[in-house]
This record gives C-alpha cells, structure tokens and sequence, in this order.
C-alpha cells in the first residue's frame, strides 16, 4: 500500500507525559506532523523555549507544524489584550519553529459578528501569517457564525487569502454530505483534512461541541465512510498530510504511546481502503447533494442531476 505523513492533532497526543515524552511518542507512531495547542506553546515558552522545542521535533522526524487555535482575531468588543497576546505567541512560534500552518476559528458567540465584517481582519491576519513563513487555516465549526464547510469555503474565496480546514466531524454535523463537499468547496481553498469517525447522530443529551471534544473515534471504528470522504477530498487536490483527531474517555485513558500507535495504524486502514480499488467500505453515506438549506450553496448552483443509480449524472 501507499505511504502516507500522517499529522497529530493537539487531542491526539494530549497526555500527562512531559511534552519532550509525548513528543518522541508521536514520531514513534510513525507521525511526520504535529499541531500544538496554544497551552503547549505557551508551557514551551515560558520554559525550554521553541528552539529546543524545534530540536525535538526534527529528532522524531516532524516535519509539518500546525499551531492554533486562534481565536478572537476580527475587530469586535470581546477582543482583548489577552486576544492579542495570544496571536503574538503563535506568530512567534510560528517563526520559531517553520510553521506549515496556522489554524484560526469562527465567531462562537452569539448571535454572532457579519462573516463579510471579518474579511479585512482575517486578511491582514493571513498577511502576518504569511510574514513568518506559514499559511493561514480557518476550521468553521457548526456551532459558529462560519457554521458549513461551504460556506466557509466562499468566505475565503472572497477574502483571496488563507486556507480551509475541512474538518471531517465539523463537516458532517454542519449538513454536508459527500457530494454537498464535492460540489460546494472550491478545490483552491482547501488546505488541510482531519480524520476521525462518529455516530450516525449526535448521542442523545449531548451538545455538538460535547460531541466534538470526546466522541471522536478512530477512523474506521464509526459510522461514517471514511475511505468515500478520503477519495472526495483526494478529488478537490488534497494529499498530505492527513490529520487524525481522535477523542473518546476510553483513548484518552490510554498510556500515549499506545493511544497515538492505535491511532496511526488505525487511520492508515482507511487510507490502504480508499487506496484499493473497488466499491467503498459500507457504511456508505450519501453522494446526493444535501438540501440548500443544510449547506448554504449559492443560491444559482443547482444540484446536479441524479440518475437512476442515486450517484450524480
């Protein structure tokens, strides 16, 4: 089967462990990409310094660098010094230690700011990103004023500037279906994929953000076709890295090593899936497009027409 680099997200390789043990433990699972939360970097900060942290990267062989996430960055009334020292360490880090991408989220309050009264901030912010030598990411989540992958897509469109990250649980619990993917993101903003799988619905009592913090199972231990969705973002032009965020009570328990070793080799069974050829692992989910209502499609796209089979003619 093919190679694949394979990232870990900051809830991947979370642990207990000094940050140089889990570290070693992610290139050990045969990661060749890590993200850091803004509680690694400020710990490496105010201690070893990004230097040495760089050090221990290029010793466990990591070489895509994620950071975020970064919130706060549009001109309103919650932003704080606090919003702007946040945003100082992450470019520093960035600098520090070869960033490939910097992850910034929506709006999360309510009722919410405009996403058009955004884009200038999220230029310049792209701008500075760019400055320290990574590219700028926005990961819509359901439960914020970017809500859908589509969406989210057109509004950088519109900006000309940054990266999506197309999030696969986000995705789904936002209404998109495979096809909705395949039809709604323009294949130019797409930047970064995270892998996980789910339930075939929220677990009843549970909110999506509850959802999203400890019910993401490993690829392939779900409900969803992870080997269709690989294929569908393989069809917009994204190869590597795969990013892989698995959070459950049961993973988290687990001694790091173990957890991000069960991840990797769980994650590449599905690649070696939507690697092999023939029909996709069941259960399959939909390829129609979702309703315009679910997905926000402009409103003059038109979905496609069906043939008999279900699949788009």
């Amino acid at each position: 089967m093919l190679e694949h680099d394979l990232l870990a997200t900051s809830w991947t390789w979370d642990g207990d462990e000094p940050i140089h043990e889990r570290v070693r433990a992610v290139g050990d699972a045969g990661f060749a990409g890590i993200s850091l939360a803004l509680d690694d970097l400020h710990e490496v900060r105010s201690t070893i310094g990004f230097a040495a942290l760089r050090r221990m990267l290029d010793d466990a062989g990591i070489v895509w660098v994620q950071l975020g996430t970064l919130g706060n960055w549009w001109t309103c009334p919650s932003r704080t010094t606090g919003s702007e020292a946040e945003r100082g360490v992450i470019l520093e880090a960035a600098a520090s230690l070869r960033a490939w991408q910097v992850v910034a989220r929506a709006d999360v309050s309510l009722p919410g700011i405009s996403p058009t009264a955004m884009l200038e901030d999220w230029v310049a912010l792209a701008r500075q990103t760019e400055a320290v030598g990574a590219q700028l990411v926005l990961e819509p989540e359901p439960w914020s004023n970017l809500p859908t992958v589509e969406r989210a897509s057109r509004f950088i469109t519109t900006a000309g500037a940054g990266g999506l990250v197309l999030d696969m649980m986000h995705a789904l619990r936002g209404g998109s279906t495979l096809g909705s993917i395949r039809q709604g993101i323009a294949p130019g903003t797409l930047a970064a994929v995270e892998l996980s799988d789910g339930l075939l619905s929220t677990p009843s009592g549970m909110t999506l953000a509850e959802e999203s913090r400890s019910a993401r199972y490993l690829p392939g231990a779900g409900a969803w076709d992870v080997p269709g969705f690989i294929r569908t973002v393989r069809e917009l032009g994204h190869d590597e890295p795969w990013g892989v965020e698995v959070r459950t009570p049961a993973h988290r328990a687990l001694p790091v090593r173990d957890a991000l070793r069960l991840a990797a080799a769980a994650t590449r069974a599905v690649l070696d899936a939507a690697d092999a050829f023939g029909t996709p692992a069941l259960p399959v989910m939909p390829s129609s497009p979702a309703p315009t209502s679910a997905v926000d499609f402009e409103p003059t796209q038109r979905p496609r027409r069906q043939t008999g089979s279900g699949a788009p003619a």
